[in-house]
């Protein structure tokens, strides 16, 4: 049976188990650069799937605003390439940008919320495992 330690967090009050915790205090962040999808079944498991989830949301929306950037670029470049200036770029590349810069802002926005959101759960449970007698956090191998 696995220990289960209850805590007050951001996210309300939690009973997770001592790995759980850990894996929130210490692991979390570094399982979302290696697998997106890890950290997602993992957090969902904890009963924390959708706060991953909508994590998960912002940083492919991120990707994809850098793609539709790319995009406008290209298009511009191939414009500018046939000798079109002024008008052709103002009429639809300028509107395109402006759009993105809305977005962009909205999401880099958003994506700051959820990383202080799971920053916070974090930090909450690195405090509660710090409640229990004689704690010593999992030793990590140095690189």
């Amino acid at each position: 049976m696995h220990t289960k330690l209850e805590f007050e967090s951001p996210e309300g009050r939690l009973s997770l188990s001592i790995d759980d915790i850990q894996f929130m205090a210490y692991d979390a962040g570094e399982a979302t650069l290696r697998s997106m999808r890890h950290f997602i079944e993992r957090m969902r498991a904890m009963g924390l799937g959708q706060l991953a989830e909508a994590h998960a949301r912002l940083l492919a929306q991120n990707k994809l605003h850098v793609i539709e950037l790319r995009e406008a670029r290209h298009d511009a470049e191939a414009l500018l390439a046939c000798g079109a200036i002024g008008e052709a770029i103002e009429d639809r590349i300028t509107p395109r940008i402006e759009i993105l810069r809305e977005d962009i802002g909205r999401t880099h926005a958003q994506l700051r919320a959820s990383v202080e959101r799971l920053a916070a759960l974090s930090a909450a449970c690195h405090q509660a495992l710090h409640q229990i007698p004689g704690y010593r956090p999992p030793s990590r191998p140095r690189d």
